[in-house]
């Protein structure tokens, strides 16, 4: 019988911590120092041991930022459903959060999202920054879905797959598409003039009972921003 290394021994511990849920999918992962000290390892072998769960699809690695385990659903596996707009670059930039907080869902949200007026949701408010473009993103999670949400997540997962992380999964995904103009507030965060056409995109997570469980608002310049419709 072939003897493990030392770090297919630290993977496979590892491998077998996020398979029994102990790391949850999208959570944060110890950083390599911290896992140096757990397994008494060199940084070498943690390294060589994370790159055989980044390889095996288990583990996200992004610099700068930390370990992540994978997310059960990506955002190419929503976007190749039927009848979903595609926008030209699935691309991640740099985030910028402008607030986040607990409130009450309130009567527009909560007939939005099926639940009751005073049930608690996250507001989380952020511009992303890409190569070419700004987009604008609020992001509804309500909290019996979403209980141990990490906001570090979005980091380095898509909104599409942090929608998935909560105790029910999604399943589809309604979508609205509008064009809309700027207002004062959206030009300035979008950096167009007041009056400028720009798409508000509605994304709607649904569960398999068809039910809603997480809202998405995506506000994009509409002169820089392509989608395609596959049917």
């Amino acid at each position: 019988m072939m003897t493990m290394s030392l770090f297919e021994k630290i993977a496979q511990d590892l491998s077998n911590k996020i398979i029994k849920g102990d790391y949850s999918s999208g959570s944060v992962l110890p950083n390599e120092g911290e896992l140096q000290k757990t397994y008494g390892a060199s940084r070498t072998t943690i390294r060589k041991a994370i790159d055989i769960l980044v390889t095996n699809k288990q583990v996200t690695r992004r610099k700068g930022v930390g370990l992540f385990v994978a997310p059960e659903i990506s955002t190419q596996n929503i976007l190749e459903m039927t009848g979903i707009m595609k926008p030209d670059s699935l691309s991640q930039g740099k985030q910028i959060f402008k607030e986040h907080y607990l409130r009450k869902a309130g009567n527009y949200y909560s007939q939005i999202l099926n639940i009751k007026t005073d049930e608690l949701i996250y507001y989380i408010n952020f511009i992303q920054f890409n190569s070419a473009s700004i987009t604008k993103e609020t992001l509804i999670l309500p909290l019996k879905n979403f209980p141990e949400l990490s906001l570090s997540s979005l980091k380095i997962l898509t909104v599409l797959e942090m929608m998935n992380l909560g105790k029910e999964k999604v399943v589809d995904l309604e979508q609205e598409l509008q064009l809309i103009v700027a207002d004062k507030e959206n030009a300035k965060q979008l950096n167009v003039r007041e009056n400028d056409p720009i798409f508000k995109i509605v994304n709607r997570a649904l569960n398999a009972k068809g039910l809603p469980i997480a809202l998405e608002l995506r506000y994009e310049n509409a002169l820089q921003t392509k989608y395609v419709v596959d049917f």
